[in-house]
């Protein structure tokens, strides 16, 4: 054999040995991680919506700063909400104004008119009694005529005092009912005056509103966190479904590890438990939140030549709560 072919096939092996060795390291890298149960952190992160539309007109963090709760993030223009806020302030304005003329002239008419029915009631008892003697002498006089006791012209003057004093009872009962109507439309005013305090109130619940949106054109941080994805530049327009920010809190967070069903009663929740990230230095102490009673899914695959069966996974959250866990970063249990 010629030695260029020897050396041709001697190459061939190398390189079936090489591939060989390289996929019995994989595979035994596989197996071990698979033994490892390694798991992937999480953590708590929320998006950040505005409230209101607009148009960005600054944003005053960038992705990977750490923020504090109540921090401004961006500011959304106020064109829209500034009008509003005026027309409702100018409307409270003018009710608030009437409802003040309605308020003296109340205050002033009711003292006058109550006095006014006190003396119309005095004049109308006084022009009764005055009628009832009136009456009286008539009917008297009125006999002693038909006696002809008297004459016409005696009569007469009795007669025509009867029909004085009936006038004047008249009168007084005229002013009495005067007097009485003139405090119910004082009444009425009093009704207006709570209908212009609905108003107002109506008003003022909408300038709270817009108020309430001007608020919202500033975007707040909801926690302490660390900013993980802007969304938007200065200049973009906005609705309340667009996201402006991530944020994640870096002390809540979590490992999610996929047990196998033959491995998930070695746990409990409450257990405490160390795990290890992938250098192998970085140590974390968690705890056992919860443990999944459903499968999530078969971790292996059965092989119908062993006649084997699936091996089922459950979902085991451990607890860190450490600010050098970040979401994404993997953890074996143990050490």
């Amino acid at each position: 054999m010629k030695s260029q072919e020897i050396l041709k096939i001697a190459g061939a092996v190398v390189l079936i040995c090489a591939g060989l060795g390289a996929f019995y390291w994989q595979t035994t890298r596989a197996q071990a991680e698979h033994v490892a149960n390694w798991g992937m952190a999480d953590a708590k992160e929320i998006n950040i919506n505005s409230k209101v539309s607009g148009r960005v007109i600054e944003i005053l963090v960038d992705e990977g700063d750490s923020v504090k709760q109540g921090q401004i993030l961006a500011r959304i223009d106020k064109d829209f909400q500034e009008p509003q806020q005026r027309q409702a302030q100018a409307a409270i304005a003018a009710q608030v104004a009437q409802l003040q003329q309605l308020i003296l002239s109340s205050q002033e008419a009711e003292g006058n008119l109550d006095a006014q029915l006190q003396a119309a009631d005095a004049q109308l008892n006084r022009a009764e009694t005055a009628l009832k003697l009136a009456a009286k002498n008539e009917a008297r006089y009125r006999e002693l005529l038909s006696a002809s006791a008297i004459s016409a012209q005696t009569y007469d003057v009795y007669k025509t005092q009867l029909e004085d004093a009936q006038a004047a009872y008249n009168a007084a009962q005229a002013n009495v009912e005067s007097a009485r109507v003139s405090l119910l439309k004082n009444d009425e005013n009093k009704a207006a005056q709570a209908a212009l305090r609905e108003q107002i109130d109506a008003l003022q619940s909408q300038l709270d509103s817009v108020n309430l949106n001007i608020k919202e054109t500033e975007i707040l941080a909801p926690f302490d966190g660390i900013i993980t994805k802007k969304y938007v530049e200065t200049g973009a327009l906005i609705s309340s479904v667009v996201p402006l920010f991530a944020i994640q809190d870096p002390h809540d967070n979590w490992v999610n590890f996929k047990i196998k069903e033959t491995e998930v009663n070695k746990y409990k929740i409450g257990d405490k438990i160390t795990l290890t990230g992938r250098d192998g230095k970085l140590k974390i102490d968690g705890t056992v939140e919860s443990i999944r009673r459903k499968a999530d899914f078969a971790t292996q695959k059965a092989t119908s030549e062993r006649g084997e069966t699936d091996i089922i996974a459950f979902n085991l959250k451990i607890r860190t709560n450490n600010d050098a866990v970040w979401s994404g970063m993997r953890f074996s249990l143990g050490d």
